[in-house]
């Protein structure tokens, strides 16, 4: 039963359901259309394969493994770019509250401070938000025991490239040669190049959150949809690059 339930639940549950609904009009099309029902059932099989773990692992590896985290730091600073912020919902420290990703890269910043006592710049504007997320995340990190005054929020950024250029004017004003850019491993190609092509040429990539594998070992498991969060991140990332690319180039 137990086994049945985890084999069941994926396919009563988006995005699985999609694939189901998606076989069940392949069906129906059969039996009143043959010529049409090849197409829906591919276009099942595309919804399914989409979700799946491998299908997402091989969009994101390309990706997050294009850098990977230093084995010895030479820095002088951590940069830390944000990810959003979620208002409205209950924070210890008072709302509003970090991001899934945001959460990540913070705690990976705190990581790294109290290893090697860096300042740290934490990079991010309003967005979507009412007020800029940087110093939420600010907050955050000095809740965690790192010292208000080894902590600079910059609240223009409103993404990479602008992570990029404003996080330079202050590592010129305060004389950093090589920061360490602390950002999701799947974002870091786009953010190490806006931060390059920026004027920061000591940039040194710190990525974080790795959410692909390198191990081709696939279970049963992973051919269960799963979400198509992976596939979404990566499909984001590459066109972000090319319009950076052209844009910035």
């Amino acid at each position: 039963m137990f086994i049945i339930k985890k084999i069941l639940t994926p396919f009563l549950l988006p995005p699985g359901i999609f694939a189901v609904l998606a076989f069940c009009l392949a069906a129906l099309q059969f039996r009143r259309n043959r010529k049409q029902a090849p197409a829906w059932a591919g276009f099942a099989l595309l919804l399914w394969a989409a979700a799946t773990a491998p299908v997402g692992n091989m969009a994101l590896s390309g990706l997050e493994y294009a850098f990977l985290p230093p084995a010895e730091v030479k820095a002088d600073a951590i940069v830390v770019l944000s990810a959003g912020i979620r208002e409205g919902v209950p924070e210890p420290s008072g709302e509003p509250a970090l991001s899934g990703i945001s959460l990540e890269r913070a705690v990976e910043a705190v990581r790294l401070y109290r290893r090697y006592k860096l300042p740290l710049i934490i990079t991010g504007g309003t967005v979507f938000s009412k007020g800029p997320e940087a110093p939420v995340i600010k907050k955050y990190i000095v809740s965690l025991g790192v010292p208000e005054r080894d902590v600079l929020a910059e609240e223009r950024a409103r993404d990479t490239w602008e992570n990029a250029v404003f996080s330079k004017k202050i590592c010129d004003e305060k004389g950093y040669k090589k920061p360490l850019i602390v950002t999701s491993a799947y974002h870091m190609r786009r953010a190490i190049w806006s931060f390059k092509r920026a004027g920061l040429v000591g940039a040194i990539p710190y990525p974080t959150a790795y959410k692909s594998s390198k191990s081709r070992r696939c279970g049963w498991g992973s051919f269960l949809p799963g979400g198509y969060e992976p596939l979404s991140l990566a499909l984001h990332e590459y066109l972000g690059f090319i319009f950076y690319r052209i844009t910035y180039a």
